[in-house]
């Protein structure tokens, strides 16, 4: 049997990929449809065959879907990786080399290019959408790549255009979409020579903006050969073809990449799932609902403001304020002629609305909204101080332990390493240090709002071990040097988000403190040694005075004698 080339496995393997999708499509398109019309494309389905389309909301009944997903976002994003504020920090894997001063320099240098980097690109935007995606759907997908005049573009691609599969270490490590282009950016992009015949006469006819569907895929490189020339020597392989086109080994385009250039975060799985479940998913019952609940109230209102009548067939009722109906003839009995047969009680509506209250707390909940809301929608008495609002959400604030721990290892970590390689290659960053050039690697710490709350949690329970041992000190004093108080500074500093620029390397701080005890007891011995000079002075003093004064004639026996102890 021939061997598979390299097109017939990436078009074997997007049929894969498809059927793995297939299970979560039709929750995603009711998601859509209730909680964010213009998101998620089917582009393989659409009518006009590779133009996205956009779903319309003129059958939503009550969008409070889109607004609690629209808090979900916002809370996720200024809590997460807010442009307005620090969110990632690097250091050296090794600690003791992050106590040395030019590579905390290095890493502080490489840190502000970076925000101001991605402050110049659409990196915080795209991002934003992403959290919407992860939130509605469970799964999202960014491509960063690098521009020459932006530096870098990120491609946020919505549900129903991609396909992903993971790896052995159960995340995602490959990207398979449909993208549609026009005949004009076909050829543009591609090359003329690289598109099929039936591009090129497209393009030869004029017809510049017929769209085509390509497929592109990204995925590790089985083929790859370290220090090779070309897409060979790329630990990640790019590819783009043409479906119309019947060749089994031409591509429009193949190249490669040196990092993961994207990014597919989940916001829960289930086993070994490769797509994810969210707040989209549990809310769905409540968004069916919501729709249902709404329509009943407009019904009842139409009903109860224009209720059914039964007239005579001699009276046209136009249902118009303050119109006229004349009727002829005079010994008419009106209340014959127009009959109201039921007419549903006021209460219904009030009910109603009160049932529309309760599935939206049901929505705002599944969404966390509330929790991303819980200043504003606050009940009772209002909290004195920051403190006591950090307590009342700290219990709320723990489910989102798990999701804030996936955001940062299946995305910010892998967006961070993607921008560094880019502008690492594009001569953007400081030469490391020599001491860091054999160790290269660094390691990336979050300090984003919510995970430093997180990671505050444990803040009082340093405070109470420190309290237990400063009240056990008092009365057997030996244990205070059970406690490493350089140790725990380290800990509380890096859990209270404080700037990690600001502390001093122990080493410093250690030989700071051992001059201080050095002057102290200098001092000390200076302080005794002053002390005894003066005593010494006034006994040389008391000498010299004695031996200066006149002898005077000795006492009397009898003057002696009281002097004598008996």
């Amino acid at each position: 049997m021939a061997e598979k080339t390299l097109k017939e496995r990436c078009q074997i393997r997007l049929e894969g990929l498809r059927r793995t999708r297939e299970g979560f499509e039709s929750d995603a398109r009711e998601i859509a449809a209730y909680a964010q019309p213009a998101r998620s494309r089917w582009l393989s389905s659409d009518t006009n065959k590779g133009g996205p389309s956009r779903q319309s909301n003129r059958k939503l009944n009550n969008g409070h879907g889109i607004f609690a997903f629209r808090t979900l976002q916002g809370g996720m994003t200024s809590g997460l990786s807010s442009q307005s504020r620090p969110w990632m920090t690097l250091r050296a894997y090794n600690d003791e080399l992050q106590e040395d001063n030019e590579v905390r320099d290095y890493c502080a240098e490489v840190e502000r290019r970076m925000y101001s980097f991605l402050a110049s690109t659409n990196f915080y935007g795209a991002t934003k959408t992403g959290y919407l995606e992860m939130g509605m759907f469970g799964t999202e997908a960014c491509i960063a790549m690098p521009h020459a005049g932006e530096g870098m573009v990120c491609h946020q691609l919505t549900f129903g255009e991609y396909w992903i599969g993971q790896g052995s270490n159960l995340q995602p490590d490959s990207l398979y979409r449909e993208c549609p282009k026009s005949v004009r950016n076909a050829i543009e992009d591609f090359g003329r020579e690289n598109c099929s015949d039936h591009i090129q006469r497209m393009y030869d006819q004029s017809n510049y903006d017929a769209t085509v569907t390509f497929y592109h895929a990204i995925e590790p490189n089985m083929d790859y050969i370290e220090g090779a020339a070309g897409w060979q020597g790329k630990p990640w392989l790019s590819v783009y073809w043409d479906p119309r086109d019947s060749s089994k080994d031409r591509f429009v385009q193949r190249n490669g990449f040196e990092e993961q250039p994207f990014w597919a975060p989940r916001w829960d799985t289930t086993g070994g799932d490769v797509w994810g479940t969210g707040p989209g998913h549990d809310a769905l019952p409540d968004l069916r609902d919501l729709q249902v609940t709404a329509k009943r109230k407009a019904e009842a209102t139409d009903f109860h403001v224009h209720p059914e009548q039964v007239a005579s067939s001699r009276i046209k009722l136009k249902r118009m304020p303050r119109n006229v109906v004349s009727v002829a003839g005079t010994d008419l009995d009106m209340s014959k002629l127009v009959d109201t047969p039921y007419q549903i009680p006021y209460q219904t509506i009030g009910v109603i609305r009160e049932d529309i209250q309760d599935i939206k707390e049901a929505i705002n909940q599944a969404t966390y909204a509330d929790l991303f809301m819980a200043i504003t929608n606050m009940q009772g008495i209002q909290p004195r101080n920051i403190e006591e609002i950090a307590a009342r959400n700290e219990e709320k604030l723990t489910q989102l332990g798990p999701v804030i721990e996936r955001v940062n290892n299946e995305k910010l970590e892998v967006a961070i390493e993607r921008v560094y390689g880019i502008m690492d290659r594009a001569g953007m960053l400081p030469p490391a240090p020599d001491v860091l050039r054999r160790a290269p690697d660094l390691k990336i710490e979050f300090v984003s709002i919510l995970t430093q709350m997180q990671r505050m949690v444990g803040l009082g329970q340093i405070e109470r071990g420190v309290g237990f041992v400063g009240n056990l000190a008092a009365m057997f004093p030996e244990v205070r040097h059970k406690v490493d108080a350089y140790e725990l500074v380290d800990e509380y500093w890096a859990r209270s988000g404080a700037p990690p620029k600001a502390l001093r390397p122990t080493e410093d701080a250690q030989a700071d403190a051992d001059a201080e005890a050095q002057n102290a007891q200098a001092a000390q011995t200076a302080e005794a040694a002053g002390k005894a000079a003066p005593a010494a002075g006034v006994a040389v003093d008391a000498a010299k005075l004695l031996s200066e004064a006149p002898m005077a004639a000795p006492p009397a026996v009898a003057d002696l004698v009281p002097l004598i102890p008996r």
